[in-house]
């Protein structure tokens, strides 16, 4: 199905579940602050968003939420979260096991907080130190820039590289940027907008099948 080279992947609810524990977090700090909104509303406006442009939404949202305390206790917090409760989405770790391509890591997160989610669940010797943050090359997906960057660090080109995202301003970025584009774990308004231009699949497993790795569909765990 597809003729790669090298894939990219991003991190945050594609290899690992970290934005559903993001979510809780931010309820119950919103709470602390005698706020409430709904996890699913949260993911809504956090899931695959610059950090900057989630706490310009809260703001706006909540507009005698103390900002600076906010994202203070939210960074204070999230880096230890991660450490302790975090998961890999199914099939994570077989996919990568079997996957005998380049690969990367093209995330907006800052590096911190990609590193903490590959070590805490032992994905990072798939990656080494081949990963880039958004962070550090000043760029943010839809921004496709970020994917340039990931290109040059795997030296080849767009239409040799395949990007495996579960949002929609990284599906955008991949598609500006001119590579093949696999949507896992996708919201259906997502799958909706992007259906007939990129690849989707329901997890890691289908994806694996779909590249013929030796990875069966009951291998999710």
């Amino acid at each position: 199905m597809f003729k790669i080279k090298a894939v990219i992947f991003d991190c945050d609810g594609t290899l690992v579940d970290s934005e559903s524990l993001s979510a809780r977090l931010i309820g119950r700090i919103l709470q602390q602050h005698g706020h409430a909104l709904d996890e699913a509303t949260i993911l809504q406006h956090f899931r695959g968003r610059p950090y900057a442009r989630f706490l310009d939404d809260i703001s706006q949202h909540f507009p005698q939420l103390d900002r600076e305390l906010f994202s203070r206790q939210f960074r204070e917090q999230s880096l230890p979260l991660l450490a302790s409760e975090l998961d890999t989405m199914p099939g994570a770790h077989d996919l990568l096991a079997a996957l005998q391509l380049p690969r990367c890591i093209a995330s907006n997160g800052p590096r911190e907080k990609i590193e903490t989610s590959l070590n805490s669940t032992g994905l990072k010797p798939y990656f080494g130190d081949a990963i880039i943050s958004a962070y550090e090359v000043n760029a943010w997906k839809p921004d496709p820039a970020l994917i340039h960057h990931a290109l040059r660090l795997l030296g080849v080109a767009a239409t040799d590289c395949l990007l495996v995202e579960d949002s929609a301003s990284g599906i955008a970025a991949g598609l500006a940027a001119g590579v093949a584009v696999a949507g896992v774990h996708l919201h259906e308004d997502t799958a909706a907008r992007f259906a007939g231009q990129i690849a989707i699949f329901p997890g890691l497993p289908q994806l694996a099948a779909a590249l013929g790795l030796p990875v069966g569909i009951s291998s999710a765990r």
